[in-house]
């Protein structure tokens, strides 16, 4: 029996790059949990999962595609409650490197696509009960990488989007949160985590990757009835990769 505090049956939810990854894993873990999932993503692939999924194929870059998903999304799933901002660009680019249109493309898909959903979605959100948004961002909204000023930008901006809704949304009971992963066990993430462990190069207190199913367990917990306290906050999961500081990195 599921317990009450998580139970998601009746809920329907949009999860964005679902078709692998971090996303997959959301879509699986709330779909197993109840709730009705349109698992959005590029190739339509639909996770497994123990309960109701269905793909809706579309590309989050093409902002003519991002304009459509929540009318399909609502028109399948009859409403909406939960929303999961998950897709999104993950590479960096030196500053000397950096053009208009590798700006514009990487701040379309990973900070205007998703407020563009938010902004669709939230009549949708406003007319059930006790609906949840999540932002999945990084850890780079707060300690960016060398050539990732972009990249993080666009994470940290989802950050202020989550403050800014959960205020401007908290009379229609609508909760919104992001998740700020680390470095977690995905295709996006292969050559980084390769070139770490072929270093011997330990990032984080924990001396691993996280698993997508690690992030998706907070996702779950977010949307849930338990997770009702919670809205307006970021919520770091890194492994303690921020608290391990470059000191730390010494032999002693």
């Amino acid at each position: 029996m599921v317990d009450p505090a998580f139970d998601l049956t009746g809920k329907r939810a949009v999860v964005t790059g679902a078709s692998a990854g971090i996303g997959a894993a959301i879509a699986s873990r709330l779909a197993g949990a109840g709730a009705s999932v349109v698992a959005v993503s590029r190739s339509g692939r639909v996770p497994a999962a123990g309960g109701s999924m269905r793909p809706l194929v579309a590309d989050l870059s093409d902002p003519d595609a991002v304009d459509t998903v929540i009318e399909e999304a609502v028109a399948e799933l009859g409403g909406l409650d939960i929303l999961v901002n998950n897709a999104g660009r993950g590479d960096w680019l030196p500053l000397p490197e950096l053009d208009r249109q590798y700006f514009d493309g990487l701040v379309g898909l990973n900070l205007w696509a998703p407020l563009r959903l938010c902004q669709l979605a939230h009549p949708h959100l406003a007319a059930g009960d006790d609906s949840a948004v999540v932002m999945i961002g990084s850890v780079d909204a707060v300690r960016p990488s060398a050539a990732g000023a972009v990249y993080g930008a666009t994470k940290a901006g989802l950050a202020a989007v989550t403050v800014a809704l959960a205020k401007e949304w908290r009379a229609d009971g609508i909760r919104v949160t992001q998740i700020n992963p680390g470095i977690v066990d995905t295709p996006m993430a292969a050559e980084v985590i390769r070139e770490l462990t072929e270093a011997g190069v330990s990032v984080n207190i924990a001396g691993r990757a996280g698993q997508p199913d690690e992030i998706a367990a907070l996702v779950h917990y977010l949307v849930a009835p338990a997770g009702r306290f919670a809205t307006g906050v970021s919520f770091r999961l890194d492994g303690g990769a921020v608290a391990l500081g470059p000191f730390d990195l010494l032999e002693r």
